[in-house]
C-alpha cells in the first residue's frame, strides 16, 4: 500500500521501512534489483559461451560422422511402357517405278540432236517420238523385254512379238504377233514410219536382192529353153545309132538340171528377201513396260551433242526415291512403314521402304544410300509426279 508503513522498535533505534519505491538514493549505492539483473545477465552470457564452445569444438569421430555419405535410400519414378523411336525426315523425288535411261547413237554419221519433242515432266504415250538424232526418230513402244538389238526381217524372239503388238495397237496390223519378223511386220513398220513422216530404215543389201532376182530370171529362162528342146525332140524323135546316147533322154536330163538350178536361185532369193527390207534400228526405239510413262529428265538440245543419259524415262506406278544420309542408314530397314507428305498439294499417304541400295555418290557430290518408297494403301496422286515430297 502506498501510505502503509510498519513501525518497529528496537533497543538501539527506530527503523521505518516504507513499502513504496525509494526515490531518493544515497550516492554510490546500487539497488538489489539491478544487482540481480546484472548477475542474471552474467550467468546467461557464461551459459551462451559454453553452448557456443560446444558448437565450435568437435571431436574427430564427430567430424567423420558429419562428412560420411548419407545412408542409401530407394528412389522411385513413374515408368511408361512404349516403343522408343527416332524420326527420319527426307526429301524425295516422286516418279514411276521403272526408270530407263536412253541415249540413241546412230550406226552411221555424227550423233547430233536435230529435234526435241518432249520436256521434263511430260507424259508420253505409245508411239510417241521423244527426240530426233541426226534426223532419225527415237520411238516409244511397249514391252517388258528391254531393247537390246536391231530388229531386222527374218528375226524371231519376244522382242519381235512386242514390236508386232505395238504396231497392232497403233493401228498398223502386222498380220500376227508370232514373234517372227516377216512380210506383214515389214509392211506394218513401213506404214507406221510413214504416218510419222519418216522413211523406214532398210536392212540388207538391195544390190544383193537385185542380183538374186536376176539369177532367178536366168534360171527360169534356162528351164524354158530346156523344156522347148525336149519338146522338139519328142515331136521329131531322131534316129539313134546303136551305142549312141539317146538325145531325148539327154534333153530330159538337161531340163531336170535347169529346174534344180531354178529352185536353188529361188531359195537364195527368198533368203535375201527374208533378211532384207524395213527394219527397226536399236538407236530408234525404246521398250517401256507400262503406260502412261513420263519424262523424268532430258538433256537434249537442238544442235547439241548426244551425251548420256540423253533422256530418262519412268514407267509404272508412282514411287518415291530419296538419298539416305550415311549417318541415318542404321535407322532405316526394308519393310519399315513411312509417311509420304506433299506440303504443296496437302497430300498424305502411307508407304513402306521397298529397298535401300549400296552407298553411292551423286553427280552433285552428295553421298548416300538410294532408297525406294512405295505406297501401301493406294496409288499416289498423279499430281505428285515429278514433285519433291517428304
Amino acid at each position: 500500500m502506498d501510505d502503509a508503513s510498519v513501525t518497529g522498535v528496537s533497543d538501539d533505534a527506530t527503523v521505518r521501512i516504507s513499502a513504496e519505491p525509494v526515490s531518493d538514493k544515497t550516492p554510490g549505492t546500487v539497488s538489489r534489483r539491478r544487482v540481480l539483473i546484472w548477475f542474471g545477465a552474467g550467468v546467461a552470457g557464461v551459459t551462451g559461451l559454453g553452448v557456443l564452445t560446444t558448437k565450435l569444438i568437435r571431436s574427430p569421430q564427430q567430424v567423420l560422422a558429419e562428412t560420411a555419405p548419407p545412408s542409401p535410400g530407394v528412389l522411385t519414378a513413374p515408368v511408361e511402357l512404349r516403343v522408343l523411336r527416332d524420326t527420319v525426315v527426307l526429301r524425295g523425288q516422286v516418279g514411276a517405278g521403272t526408270t530407263i535411261e536412253v541415249t540413241p547413237v546412230p550406226a552411221q554419221g555424227q550423233a547430233v540432236v536435230t529435234g526435241v519433242r518432249v520436256q521434263a515432266g511430260s507424259e508420253i504415250a505409245l508411239g510417241a517420238v521423244l527426240v530426233e538424232v541426226s534426223g532419225r526418230p527415237l520411238l516409244v513402244l511397249a514391252g517388258e523385254v528391254p531393247a537390246y538389238r536391231d530388229l531386222r526381217p527374218g528375226m524371231t524372239g519376244k522382242d519381235v512379238a512386242q514390236l508386232q503388238q505395238s504396231l497392232r495397237d497403233l493401228g498398223h496390223d502386222p498380220g500376227g504377233t508370232s514373234g517372227t519378223f516377216g512380210p506383214g511386220t515389214k509392211r506394218a513398220l513401213e506404214s507406221f514410219y510413214s504416218s510419222l513422216g519418216y522413211e523406214v530404215a532398210v536392212a540388207g543389201d538391195e544390190r544383193a536382192l537385185i542380183d538374186a532376182n536376176r539369177r532367178v530370171t536366168e534360171a527360169e529362162r534356162a528351164v524354158q529353153a530346156a523344156q522347148e528342146a525336149l519338146d522338139r525332140l519328142r515331136a521329131n524323135p531322131p534316129t539313134v545309132e546303136p551305142g549312141q546316147p539317146d538325145p531325148v533322154a539327154e534333153a530330159e536330163r538337161q531340163l531336170q538340171y535347169a529346174r534344180e538350178d531354178l529352185e536353188a536361185a529361188k531359195a537364195e532369193r527368198a533368203e535375201v528377201e527374208r533378211t532384207t527390207g524395213p527394219m527397226l534400228p536399236l538407236s530408234e526405239y525404246v521398250f517401256l513396260p507400262q503406260f502412261p510413262a513420263r519424262v523424268e529428265r532430258i538433256t537434249a538440245r537442238v544442235g547439241g551433242p548426244v551425251e548420256p543419259p540423253l533422256v530418262t524415262l519412268s514407267s509404272g506406278a508412282l514411287v518415291v526415291r530419296a538419298l539416305l544420309n550415311p549417318s541415318q542408314r542404321e535407322l532405316i530397314a526394308e519393310g519399315m512403314p513411312v509417311e509420304i507428305l506433299s506440303e504443296l498439294h496437302n497430300v498424305t499417304a502411307a508407304g513402306v521402304v521397298a529397298s535401300v541400295g549400296e552407298l553411292q555418290q551423286e553427280e552433285t557430290g552428295a553421298r548416300g544410300y538410294p532408297m525406294l518408297v512405295t505406297p501401301t494403301e493406294s496409288a499416289l496422286d498423279e499430281r505428285l509426279a515429278g514433285r519433291m515430297c517428304g
